[in-house]
This record gives structure tokens, C-alpha cells and sequence, in this order.
């Protein structure tokens, strides 16, 4: 329900425009270059450990810095003191971190480039989640199959549902869809 109300809602006129030719042109530049096998996936394997390494620390776990890992085909790897949870594990799967990046830098750096950057690293985030979702993938081992999937949907749809508000309509469009969020589920249990 937040969605259609996010997408209900009128934006500044070029935003949804600017969001779309981002999304959809880093879609045509992943399956035209990036998503060969031969172009390796060091980049987006680093950004899933730093990724792992931001949720541990926001978690109070000492991040091991010289652990940090990656390789061109083979994967990667971060290590950090104590035994981890959940959040630290599957925190790639829904957190975009460039996209949050690009918020965050937006608020410094304001221009017509910010809703451009977002559907580019929205798509990004998309594409490297799919390749990084699969079976032998041990972060999802380590939360549990079930868990995982019935968390990792709904997590999605509010983490990409409030970057995209703030593509399209900055600060108060994230508040409206987040309070359209929790009016939504909380509308779900209250009789």
C-alpha cells in the first residue's frame, strides 16, 4: 500500500524521468558488459563486504580491516570479532549501499544528477543481489533458508521503496512513505 501511494503521489516533474533513464541505462550496460562472466565481479563483491563490515560495526563488532577479501571470480570474505547475527549477515540482500551513498552524498551535493545516480545504483544494487542470491551462498545459510526468505522480501520492499521516495521527492517523500509503511502494517494487526 506504501508503494502505490509512493507512486501515486506527484514529484517534481523530471525526477521520475531522471530515476527511470538511470535504472534502465545501467540495466542495458549490465546485460550488454557486466554481467559476462569474463568482466569478474571483484567490485560488487567488495561493496557486499563492506557492506558486512558497515552492519558489524553498527552492531558493535570490531571489523578485522586486514580481513577484507575479494577476489575477480571467487567471491569474498570479512572477518570480525564475536560470533555475528543475522543483520550482519544478510544486510547485502536489502541495504543498497551505493544507492545510500548517493544519498547521503546528495544532501551535501544537490543537482540534477541525484535521481540519475539513483535508478543507475538501484539497478545496480538489483542486479548484484540476483547474482549473489543463490544456494551456496553462506550468508544465507548462516540465517537460515526460511528465515531468510520470508525477511529478505519485505526488508526490500522497504529499503528500495524509501530510497526511491527520496530519488523522487528527497526528505518528504521519505517520510510519507515510511509513515505509509507502518500505517499499512500496523493496519494489518489491529483489528
Amino acid at each position: 500500500m506504501a508503494w502505490g501511494a509512493l507512486l501515486s503521489n506527484g514529484f517534481v516533474e523530471e525526477r521520475p524521468r531522471a530515476v527511470l533513464l538511470g535504472l534502465v541505462g545501467y540495466w542495458v550496460a549490465w546485460l550488454l558488459l557486466f554481467r559476462r562472466r569474463s568482466m569478474g565481479s571483484a567490485l560488487s563483491t567488495l561493496e557486499h563486504e563492506l557492506t558486512h563490515a558497515l552492519f558489524a560495526t553498527l552492531t558493535f563488532h570490531r571489523v578485522k580491516l586486514t580481513s577484507i577479501r575479494t577476489s575477480w571470480n571467487n567471491g569474498g570474505e570479512i572477518a570480525f570479532h564475536g560470533e555475528g547475527n543475522w543483520l550482519i549477515y544478510l544486510a547485502p540482500y536489502f541495504f543498497p549501499t551505493l544507492t545510500v551513498g548517493v544519498a547521503v552524498w546528495s544532501s551535501f551535493q544537490p543537482g540534477e544528477w541525484v535521481p540519475y545516480a539513483m535508478g543507475a545504483t538501484w539497478a545496480y544494487h538489483a542486479t548484484s543481489t540476483w547474482r549473489e542470491t543463490h544456494a551456496g551462498q553462506t550468508d544465507l545459510q548462516r540465517s537460515g533458508w526460511v528465515f531468510s526468505w520470508l525477511f529478505l522480501p519485505g526488508a526490500n520492499l522497504v529499503s528500495m521503496g524509501g530510497l526511491l521516495a527520496v530519488a523522487l521527492g528527497g526528505a518528504p517523500a521519505l517520510e510519507a512513505f515510511l509513515t505509509a509503511t507502518w500505517t499499512s502494517t500496523e493496519a494489518l494487526f489491529v483489528p
